[in-house]
């Protein structure tokens, strides 16, 4: 598409309390940052969790600078990160050694970083992000259910889900 043409992941409006988004799918950025490394002396650091460039504390430095938040919950940082483990030549960037390092470092550095790791699918980092619009407060992994359900609940004793059984609360 050229870039003189409108397409929705180009323009949008910032998420802010006090403010309900009214459209909907919301698009969550990811982090995008120049850094020093790579060939030419500069990396476009972007979240990709790939082979050539494993995920590190540094990185997580450049993850948390991005500052990706609602405004006016800032407090409440969204780190959005992706992969592509269904190439071959990936899985062990997210399945392998290296990320298993990264992951403990991750936790067990945690409470000295000052910091409280949730980690979420993108339905329940959506929910998170709409509870900071409605100027929820508190502990935002209480809110991964907050509006968006599960399409599909555990199903006990034989009993299904009915397709009225809701997918959004509202």
């Amino acid at each position: 598409m050229p870039l003189n043409q409108r397409a929705p992941h180009r323009t949008g409006s910032d998420l802010k309390v006090g403010s309900e988004p009214r459209i909907f799918p919301l698009m969550v950025q990811g982090p995008l940052a120049l850094t020093a490394g790579g060939s030419r002396g500069l990396r476009i650091e972007n979240g990709a969790l790939v082979a050539s460039n494993p995920p590190s504390l540094d990185r997580l430095r450049l993850w948390k600078q991005a500052a990706i938040s609602v405004k006016g919950r800032e407090d409440w940082l969204f780190i959005k990160l992706h992969c592509h483990s269904m190439d071959p030549t990936q899985g062990n960037a997210v399945l392998g050694e290296g990320m298993r390092s990264f992951l403990c470092d991750l936790v067990s550095g945690a409470r000295e970083r000052q910091e409280t790791l949730h980690f979420t699918s993108a339905r329940e980092m959506v929910n998170i992000a709409l509870a900071a619009c409605d100027g929820r407060e508190g502990n935002p992994g209480e809110y991964r259910d907050y509006r968006l359900k599960r399409a599909r609940e555990k199903q006990t004793s034989g009993q299904q889900l009915k397709k009225s059984e809701a997918v959004l609360k509202g």
